[in-house]
């Protein structure tokens, strides 16, 4: 059975690659959204981002950061460090017992385990990077998402 510590291993691992992809993309890839209406990819990919802080939040009760949405290569430079730091949190939390988190959420209090939270981590970003690659392939792109997935992170550990 695969760990939560080896799953926030790979999500970190795809974080870096998945992000690394957009480094070179033009400005009009972030702009470029599923529908009228839909969040751009430049939006996705800062609430991956936002979301993990969340995360981080819950786990750790450190401020989440609402970071501003990416619409250039050049910002993904900043983003690679902000998810290292970020994955380098949840995968300290992979070291801590399971037990039951209450979470201030505004003005009600949610009650998660650990490793439902962690999970919850990488099963968020999986979405979102998916929805990402759904976009990228209605505008003529193409983002091998299985080159990211927990076969090839296994691989390339040996």
């Amino acid at each position: 059975m695969i760990s939560v510590e080896t799953s926030i291993k790979h999500l970190a691992w795809s974080n870096q690659k998945f992000f690394s992809y957009f480094a070179t993309q033009p400005e009009v890839t972030f702009s470029l959204r599923a529908a009228d209406g839909e969040w751009g990819i430049g939006t996705l990919l800062s609430h991956i981002a936002n979301s993990e802080s969340w995360f981080r939040y819950c786990l750790t009760e450190v401020d989440w950061s609402d970071f501003q949405d990416i619409t250039s290569g050049a910002m993904i430079k900043d983003y690679l460090q902000i998810m290292a730091e970020l994955d380098s949190v949840l995968l300290n939390e992979t070291s801590k017992p399971d037990g039951e988190l209450a979470i201030q959420a505004g003005d009600k209090v949610i009650h998660a385990t650990r490793s439902l939270l962690l999970s919850q981590a990488v099963m968020h970003a999986a979405e979102h990077k998916g929805q990402i690659a759904t976009i990228l392939k209605q505008h003529g792109h193409h983002i091998d998402l299985d080159a990211l997935d927990v076969w090839n992170f296994i691989t390339a550990r040996k």
